[in-house]
């Protein structure tokens, strides 16, 4: 199904290249705002395709937005995890291990790692483990491990205590980076404001979207470094009807 979406960016190479003979694979990545080294695996086959690269490759084609994630949605990108599942795996650095497996030099070697993201080497060999058996790490044909690019969706049930606890952990993540990270590192700034409540849904739809749109910014050009992005919305003061059971 993947095939589908490279196989359109390989006929749109081919025919920009019959336009014009010195067009180059390295402007082609240019323009689709991918590494020259990642377009080549695609191409070859030997890189799974992830939901947000597809999504970078076909807005690059020229396609909207509304029709990349139309497109999308209709390949099999998705799996749902269950909350058992995400249990096992809720500790923020499974996800940052994804994320690391995308730097050119990630090594699977647990020593590696738990340099990488300061955790223990046993944290670091239970992780790639874990992420094996979902397949979320696979290994190439060059022997490279890479993230497969399966899209886990986390469940909605926020009562969930390994929902709660991921969340927990995101938040002294960025407690310790506030104390430890120079500022040219880092940004934290807040906002308090007088707000409608009804109008909450819609600011979860803008959030939503800014996260999708500071992806596309960050994750462009060489990477080197695994990043958080933790945006919290939250009431400061107590509903009228808490303050009468005071």
């Amino acid at each position: 199904m993947q095939n589908e979406i490279i196989d359109l960016m390989i006929n749109e190479f081919r025919n920009s290249k019959k336009r014009n003979s010195s067009y180059s694979l390295r402007a082609y990545a240019s323009r689709l705002g991918i590494a020259v080294s990642a377009l080549s695996e695609l191409m070859n086959h030997k890189r799974p395709l992830t939901e947000k690269m597809a999504l970078k490759i076909l807005n690059g084609l020229g396609h909207s937005d509304d029709f990349a994630n139309q497109l999308i949605k209709s390949k099999d990108y998705d799996r749902s995890l269950s909350i058992n599942a995400f249990q096992v795996i809720s500790d923020w650095y499974y996800f940052a291990i994804l994320s690391l497996a995308e730097i050119e030099d990630f090594s699977i070697d647990k020593k590696w790692i738990s340099q990488r993201l300061n955790i223990s080497t046993k944290q670091a060999a239970d992780a790639v483990e874990k992420l094996r058996s979902l397949e979320m790490l696979v290994q190439i044909e060059d022997g490279q491990w890479i993230a497969s690019g399966l899209q886990f969706k986390v469940p909605g049930e926020i009562s969930s205590s390994a929902v709660k606890n991921h969340t927990d952990q995101s938040l002294e993540l960025a407690r310790e980076s506030l104390y430890r990270d120079p500022l040219e590192k880092r940004d934290f700034s807040t906002i308090t404001m007088a707000i409608d409540p009804d109008k909450l849904p819609e600011a979860k739809r803008i959030i939503k979207s800014f996260k999708k749109k500071i992806s596309k910014v960050l994750e462009t050009g060489k990477k080197r470094e695994v990043y958080k992005l933790a945006v919290q919305l939250f009431p400061l003061s107590l509903e009228n009807k808490n303050l009468e059971e005071l």
